[in-house]
């Protein structure tokens, strides 16, 4: 199913990374009118070559008149140039001054935190900002929204993944960031710092992956999901081997110290300071499961719905979802406006069934069997 676009030009800054290539390619496999947008002016004449018939214009993070030269000639940006706790913030205000949707692809929790500074600013311009609009958040915070219907009160909404794939240079070294700064989770109602790794949790999923061990893990689904639901408690986890669940889980106190030592130095020379990442083939090969637990009461009882889906090619399918965003934001209808969720940007349920087009599948249960949870300091067993 195609959607009809407007002819409005949508802007992608950082084009010649790993990320930013493959939304290029995707809006240009639309016919979207686009500019890719870079600072280094070899590579986006060598991206302009492979890809053909698209424009492109020099803009940098740190050169504000580029950014609002880009903003003016956009109906939209797509920003895939981080860091974005460092980079990102005068993206967004080009974009919101300018009157221009603003659109990416992180998951740093402590970027979207601070952008939510600017929502009143955003509404007042009606600029709709949507960050983490990627498939290892849109996916899950619209899933965390379409289990969630008919519920009352939720208590807690969980959510587990189980990847395997090939990660970019890029995407290493956020996750790397994300290990050594301040990560946060949602209890009690508000925003509280927690150490990565600090709880274990064992989840079924469907054969062949059955029973995995994760780690509690700082993804932006804490930031995203009690912005558009009512809800006591929000953590992310991610799967890894059960022996290396239980030493970063007894390791989480001094995890982040750790990752500042030599050790950090280290880690970040192994993974260089390029873009690269994962070929085409290897890059179709990968998948991914999430699993979205959510509980509370429904129907007056208390009550266990689970999410469960399935897909491949993660940064492709990361390019398809922005892509969708983009087109989205140039309909003559579209009103939302302010710093928003992806739930909240864009229909949960049109969006993971437009997904289905590409590889995504989605399963929703009731009262599936319990997940056991323990942590460096609590034990327990979840409901």
């Amino acid at each position: 199913m195609r959607l009809r676009m407007p002819q409005k030009t949508v802007g992608v800054l950082g084009a010649t990374g790993y990320t930013g290539a493959l939304i290029v390619r995707e809006l240009k496999r639309r016919q979207i009118p686009l500019l890719a947008a870079g600072r280094n002016h070899d590579k986006l004449q060598r991206l302009a070559a492979e890809v053909g018939d698209i424009e492109v214009i020099e803009a940098d993070v740190r050169d504000q008149a580029s950014l609002e030269r880009l903003a003016q000639r956009s109906h939209v940006i797509i920003n895939t140039a981080g860091p974005f706790i460092e980079y990102g913030e005068p993206v967004v205000r080009a974009a919101i001054a300018s009157g221009v949707h603003y659109l990416d692809t992180t998951g740093e929790q402590p970027f979207l935190k601070a952008m939510l500074a600017h929502d009143h600013w955003a509404r007042e311009r009606n600029v709709a900002v949507v960050s983490a609009h990627a498939f290892e958040v849109a996916v899950s915070d619209g899933a965390a929204a379409i289990a969630a219907e008919g519920f009352g009160e939720i208590s807690t909404v969980h959510v587990t993944y189980a990847t395997r794939f090939h990660p970019s240079q890029g995407t290493q070294r956020t996750v790397l960031r994300m290990l050594q700064s301040a990560g946060y989770a949602y209890a009690g109602g508000e925003w509280l710092e927690e150490t990565p790794a600090r709880l274990v949790r064992y989840t079924d999923f469907p054969a062949p992956l059955g029973r995995v061990a994760a780690v509690s893990f700082p993804s932006a689904e804490v930031i995203t999901i009690p912005r558009h639901l009512k809800v006591r408690e929000v953590r992310v986890f991610m799967s890894v081997p059960a022996l290396a669940a239980r030493l970063l889980s007894a390791t989480a106190p001094c995890l982040r110290l750790l990752l500042r030592t030599p050790l950090l130095r280290l880690a970040t020379a192994a993974i260089g300071s390029g873009t690269g990442g994962p070929d085409e083939e290897t890059r179709r090969r990968d998948e991914f499961d999430i699993a979205v637990d959510v509980r509370g009461v429904r129907g007056g009882a208390a009550n266990h719905r689970r999410l469960l889906a399935h897909g491949r090619d993660p940064y492709g399918l990361t390019a398809v979802i922005a892509a969708y965003g983009a087109e989205q934001m140039c309909r003559d209808d579209y009103a939302a406006a302010g710093v928003l969720p992806p739930a909240a940007a864009f229909a949960p349920r049109p969006l993971l069934d437009y997904l289905k087009e590409f590889g995504l599948t989605y399963e929703i249960g009731e009262g599936l069997r319990r997940s056991r949870a323990r942590g460096s300091q609590e034990q327990g067993a979840e409901v």
